[in-house]
């Protein structure tokens, strides 16, 4: 009976083996596909990209520092009308 079992835990074991195999090939398969449409998507946005800077009137410069400052401008830069961050009234609250 010791026998029976250990063919048929063999057998399990070969089965279980063939399915991470085709499990793994499935996963493969599908991170390359991932792969692929992640880079279709970036080219679309790389392209968007290009043909809203060929539309504007911006210069070469003007857009590489604005891309190296994330688009912050320089304090020096903030519109005077603008009140500063942090300036201005408060609002008084009524609390009981």
């Amino acid at each position: 009976m010791a026998r029976m079992t250990l063919d048929s835990l063999e057998a399990k074991i070969k089965k279980a083996e063939e399915r991470v195999i085709r499990t793994g090939e499935i996963y493969n398969a599908a991170c390359e596909e991932l792969q692929k449409l992640r880079e279709k998507k970036a080219a679309i946005e790389n392209e968007a990209l290009v043909e809203a800077f060929m539309k504007s009137d911006k210069t070469l410069e003007k857009a590489i520092t604005f891309f190296a400052t994330d688009g912050v401008k320089e304090e020096s830069e903030e519109d005077p009308k603008k009140p500063a961050a942090g300036r201005g009234r408060k609002r008084k609250t009524t609390g009981n």
